[in-house]
């Protein structure tokens, strides 16, 4: 990632890496990287009448369902404008894979490279898409963005299409969109690769609510019986983008308010509440009744993080998520697992992957950082 010039104001990008792979395999300690390139646009401050958690207080779930709607019909609009017919009908696939947990299994959408006959691919990428537990999915929101990553470090990309809180259950059984990150998880490590051409190497990456269940899922997978190999031995590195990990709120959700655009921390807040009541809904259990927010099976930043797989955590320091990401990135550290910052100054919420910052300088780069992180952790390991 080269630094930039330009007429704007320059702002700041820090990459910190407390321990680097090296072609002797061993972990050496560097100091942090900083680079410059211009200060994002800020997102104009929306009416306190559109945000989501005054939509929801003022309104109820309906029109909270009205809201996930439009904004489903305008992923549908991006999309046909973002990914051209060719790409749709030849590199992007639907796939229902088996579930524990649900009756109608768990729905993916398959992302492959430009044709290249006879090639394996370097593995597969796990995809999980965010949008705050209550919206987006694995094919309108995402396909420009995981049709990126399949050829720029030529893996197949599958992302989960899991339940919603605002259209779970309908009917198929208890609200669990971890269990269906977990399922799809399982499909990638005995059959994926071989169905997809592709080496048995593995990474993961996901956004915001995405990262969240990303991590929760990993961790369920570390913890099964040992008749697996090592979680961190199978997947390469984990790519955890501006995340939501402490669901109680920490300093700087709590703090933010009315703030932070294009979203901001009592947003924030209303969408963990959502989240957690649905899967409390489900729970009939004694036991389970006395789960609160902190618990590790709800807000990774309170769970184990020992062996887990590399992993890379950006967030922009104008995002209320800031404190999540810096939190969790000195836990995983702390745990003793290797881990890169990057902190994007000015970077809100979607910096690189949607909004006004999608496609700014600063978001560009960021998300080419993520790209070359995985693609660094799939060719070492398959130059071995």
């Amino acid at each position: 990632m080269m630094s930039c010039t330009s007429n704007s104001p320059q702002g700041r990008i820090w990459i910190h890496r407390p321990f680097e792979i090296t072609p002797s395999s061993t972990a050496t300690t560097t100091n942090p990287t900083i680079l410059h390139c211009p200060l994002p646009k800020k997102t104009p401050t929306p009416p306190l009448e559109n945000r989501i958690h005054h939509v929801y207080q003022s309104a109820g779930s309906l029109a909270l369902e009205q809201l996930c709607h439009l904004k489903q019909e305008f992923y549908k609009t991006q999309f046909s404008s973002r990914v051209t017919r060719e790409d749709a009908e030849s590199r992007i696939r639907k796939r229902t894979l088996p579930s524990s947990s649900s009756s109608r299994g768990v729905d993916v959408t398959i992302y492959l490279p430009k044709s290249k006959p006879n090639t394996k691919l370097h593995g597969i990428c796990l995809h999980v898409h965010g949008g705050g537990w209550i919206w987006g999915d694995s094919q309108y929101q995402v396909a420009h963005r995981c049709l990126e990553m399949t050829d720029t470090i030529n893996v197949a990309v599958v992302s989960v299409e899991y339940s919603l809180v605002s259209t779970a259950n309908n009917g198929h059984g208890q609200f669990d969109p971890v269990d269906e990150v977990g399922a799809t998880i399982d499909w990638i490590e005995t059959t994926g690769a071989d169905e997809l051409n592709t080496k048995p190497v593995y990474v993961a990456s996901g956004e915001s609510s995405g990262a969240h269940l990303l991590l929760l899922s990993m961790l369920k997978r570390r913890d099964r019986p040992l008749e697996r190999m090592p979680l961190a031995s199978t997947w390469k590195c984990l790519n955890l983008v501006y995340g939501f990990y402490d669901l109680s709120g920490t300093p700087s959700v709590c703090t933010d308010g009315n703030n932070s655009s294009p979203i901001c921390g009592n947003e924030l807040l209303c969408m963990a509440d959502l989240y957690f009541t649905k899967l409390q809904e489900g729970n009939h259990d004694e036991h389970n009744e006395k789960i609160d927010r902190q618990h590790p099976s709800i807000s990774p930043m309170y769970a184990d993080l020992s062996d887990l797989p590399p992993a890379l955590i950006t967030v922009g320091t104008a995002d209320p998520l800031l404190d999540d990401s810096l939190f969790l990135a000195s836990r995983y550290c702390m745990s003793g697992n290797d881990v890169e910052t990057v902190l994007c100054e000015g970077g809100e919420h979607g910096l690189g992957h949607f909004g006004l910052q999608e496609e700014d300088e600063m978001g560009k780069r960021a998300r080419e950082y993520t790209l070359q992180f995985m693609k660094r952790h799939l060719e070492y390991d398959t130059s071995r």
